[in-house]
C-alpha cells in the first residue's frame, strides 16, 4: 500500500469527468427536443444551434454519434448559462402548475364541505366576489349530491382560477 496522496492541484477524477460529460450530453438531448421559438430565445452560438437543428432529423446510432459531437461543442462554451436560461424558460410553467394545484385544492375542499378554506381564498384573492363563490359552491355541492354532471364544479374551478390569476397579476403589477 502506498502513502501517495495526490495534491489538490486541480485533479478531477475520471468518474467526475464522465458524470459531467453525461450531464452535458443530457443538455444536448434537451436542446434537440426544444421548439424553434425556444431555441431562438437561448441565443446559442451558430455552430451549436446548427448542430441542434441537425440532431432533430437524425435517428438511432447517428443520433447517438451526433449527441457526442454536440456534447463536445457544448463543453467549449459556457453550458451553465444555457442551463440557467432553460431553467428560466421553465419557471413560468411551474408557477402556473402550482397555482392550478392550489385552485384544485380549494375547489375540492369547498365541494367536501370545508367552508374554512373560504377565508384562505378571500385572503389570497382579495377582490373575489364572495357571494358568487358561495352560490357556485352551493350549486356544485348540489350537483355532486344528486349525481348530475359537474357543470357547477367546472364553473367554480374557472371562477377560482380567474380570481387567483387576477390576484397574482395585481401583485406583479405592484412589484413593478
Amino acid at each position: 500500500m502506498s502513502n501517495f496522496m495526490p495534491e489538490d492541484d486541480g485533479f478531477i477524477s475520471k468518474s467526475a469527468l464522465k458524470r459531467e460529460h453525461h450531464g452535458i450530453r443530457a443538455l444536448g438531448e434537451e436542446l434537440i427536443g426544444l421548439g424553434d421559438r425556444q431555441l431562438k430565445r437561448l441565443n446559442l452560438e451558430e455552430s451549436v444551434r446548427d448542430a441542434v437543428i441537425e440532431g432533430r432529423r437524425l435517428k438511432h446510432g447517428a443520433l447517438q454519434r451526433h449527441l457526442r459531437h454536440l456534447a463536445n461543442l457544448l463543453t467549449d462554451i459556457d453550458h451553465t448559462a444555457i442551463r440557467d436560461a432553460l431553467a428560466a424558460m421553465r419557471e413560468p410553467h411551474r408557477v402556473d402548475v402550482r397555482l392550478l394545484h392550489e385552485v384544485e385544492r380549494w375547489r375540492d375542499a369547498l365541494l367536501a364541505g370545508d367552508d374554512g378554506c373560504m377565508a384562505e381564498i378571500q385572503t389570497r384573492c382579495p377582490g373575489i366576489d364572495m357571494t358568487q363563490l358561495r352560490s357556485l359552491t352551493a350549486e356544485a355541492r348540489t350537483d355532486k349530491a344528486t349525481g348530475r354532471s359537474p357543470k357547477y364544479a367546472r364553473q367554480l374551478f374557472s371562477f377560482l382560477r380567474l380570481a387567483r390569476q387576477a390576484s397574482v397579476a395585481a401583485v406583479a403589477a405592484q412589484d413593478q
